[in-house]
C-alpha cells in the first residue's frame, strides 16, 4: 500500500474512522465509580460510532486504490459521506435521549463521526464529486456522482 498517494483530506476521514474505533472502548457514561463504552450505552451509540469506522474505511481504501466502493449512483466519497453523517446523527440522537452522566467518549464520538463526514466531504471535492443529491440514490447505473457543491 502506497501510503503517499492519500490527501491530506483521506487523512482526516482515515484518522477520524480510527479515532472513532478506539473510542468505542473509551467511557461514554457514568458515574460513582463505574463507566459505560459505546457497546453498552445503547444501540444508537454503538452503531454510529461503527458507521463513522465504516466512513473512514471507505475513503482510506479508496485512496489507496485497494477498492472502491460505488452504491447506486454514489461515489465512494458520497457513500462515506452517508454513511458518516448516519454515524453522527445516531451517536447525537443517543445524547439527545440520554443527556445525564455523560463522560467524554460521547463528545469524542460526535466529533470523530462528524471528522469522517467532513473528510469525506473534502475527499470528494477534491475528486470533484459533491454532495450527493436525490438522483444519485436512483440507482439507475449511469455513473452517478455527478453532483457537485
Amino acid at each position: 500500500m502506497d501510503f503517499s498517494k492519500m490527501t491530506t483530506n483521506n487523512w482526516i476521514a482515515g484518522g477520524a474512522g480510527a479515532v472513532s474505533l478506539v473510542n468505542i472502548f473509551f467511557p461514554w457514561y457514568g458515574a460513582f465509580g463505574f463507566n459505560i463504552n459505546a457497546f453498552d450505552a445503547g444501540f444508537a451509540a454503538w452503531f454510529g460510532a461503527l458507521l463513522a469506522v465504516a466512513a473512514g474505511v471507505i475513503v482510506v481504501l479508496k485512496a489507496l486504490d485497494v477498492f472502491d466502493a460505488k452504491v447506486g449512483g454514489l461515489e465512494a466519497e458520497q457513500l462515506a459521506m452517508v454513511v458518516g453523517a448516519l454515524g453522527f446523527l445516531f451517536i447525537l440522537l443517543r445524547l439527545i435521549t440520554e443527556s445525564s452522566i455523560t463522560k467524554f467518549g460521547i463528545y469524542l464520538g460526535l466529533i470523530a463521526a462528524a471528522g469522517t463526514a467532513v473528510g469525506a466531504f473534502l475527499s470528494g471535492k477534491d475528486a470533484g464529486i459533491g454532495i450527493p443529491s436525490a438522483d444519485d440514490f436512483k440507482g439507475d447505473g449511469d455513473g452517478g456522482g455527478s453532483s457537485t457543491f
